[in-house]
């Protein structure tokens, strides 16, 4: 048996065997959140190479099923299964069931070629266009808070009425909610990092959307400050919220007659989560002396560091701005 084999006590523990033990370990040392993330992966994972022994398991196979992943996902995603795989072998040693880490041998591509895809966002006209067309008041509210407040979606859906001051117009991020988890439909944790944790402001045409809204919601019987505020009993299910905001964007590029707009003044299809990068991109491309990449850093519960590394595009004319301001200088 060569280096890279690796005995263990029982001869028919599988690489699924190992995941499995080391999930059971998981939830017990993490958040929920990041225990449903990381379940999805290790799912993937043993749909793969789960059937295999720990006690062949080795480099040269590992490193065909990392290449085979190169192959089909992004370096991100491969990264990501890359360092689970890493984790449950790392907790396969702790607990004696191989000698040693058989993936230290395996490479990922750097792909430094790659060009990084370009972030969907959209524009302040393209917003407007959008949200003039939904309809329902709840999610009318909720996607104009995910724009004006650049909230991730699990931190606005876990939003009760007691974390919003809106006579000071603030908003007190300290949760997320999270969906089916370890039998819970969902479940209330806090927020993704301790920089997640901020009191915000919201602008006054947001605070005034939130007034109306809490007024229709004053309305319904059992109201009070511990209500949801998208949802009322409970959070909004994450599946009404896509379907609500893919149907916007359909009706946004709808005539009224049911037939399409022309492409060119169609806005683009993007996710609920880029709502957040079109609220950062805003304050980037707007900034002024009045406030700072900290600033804004601060407002969405990332770093600068992470700002600087995430929100690298433009709006639609910047660069001409730039050139513009160059030939005036020059």
């Amino acid at each position: 048996m060569d280096v890279e084999s690796h005995k263990i006590p029982t001869s028919n523990y599988t690489m699924s065997n190992l995941i499995d033990d080391f999930l059971d370990h998981y939830i017990t040392q993490n958040k929920a959140s990041s225990y449903q993330s990381n379940k999805q992966v290790y799912a993937k994972i043993k749909a793969s190479i789960g059937h295999i022994k720990l006690s062949k398991l080795n480099a040269t196979i590992l490193q065909s099923y990392i290449n085979d992943l190169d192959k089909k996902y992004s370096k991100r995603y491969v990264e990501k299964i890359y360092y689970c795989i890493n984790k449950a072998l790392n907790y396969g040693i702790d607990k004696n069931k191989i000698i040693n880490n058989p993936l230290k041998k395996v490479y990922r591509d750097t792909r430094k070629n790659e060009l990084k895809k370009e972030m969907n966002f959209w524009e302040p006209y393209q917003f407007q266009k959008f949200i003039s067309r939904v309809d329902d008041k709840m999610y009318y509210t909720l996607f104009s808070f995910l724009y004006y407040m650049g909230c991730r979606k699990g931190e606005a859906l876990a939003l009760q009425w007691n974390d919003i001051d809106l006579n000071n117009s603030t908003v007190n991020i300290r949760k997320t909610v999270t969906f089916k988890v370890a039998n819970n439909p969902w479940l209330i944790t806090p927020p993704k990092t301790g920089n997640s944790i901020r009191i915000i402001t919201m602008p006054s045409k947001l605070k005034n959307i939130m007034v109306e809204w809490k007024n229709i919601q004053k309305n319904i019987y059992g109201f009070d400050l511990t209500r949801y505020v998208f949802g009322f009993t409970r959070p909004l299910a994450p599946e009404n919220v896509r379907r609500h905001f893919n149907d916007g964007i359909t009706k946004a590029n709808t005539n009224d007659d049911g037939t399409p707009i022309n492409e060119s003044d169609q806005i683009p299809k993007i996710r609920i989560h880029d709502l957040r990068h079109s609220h950062a991109s805003y304050l980037i491309n707007n900034k002024s002396d009045m406030f700072t990449d900290f600033d804004i850093a601060k407002r969405l519960g990332d770093t600068v560091q992470t700002l600087h590394e995430t929100y690298a595009h433009w709006f639609h004319g910047a660069d001409k701005n730039i050139i513009d301001f160059m030939d005036q200088d020059i």
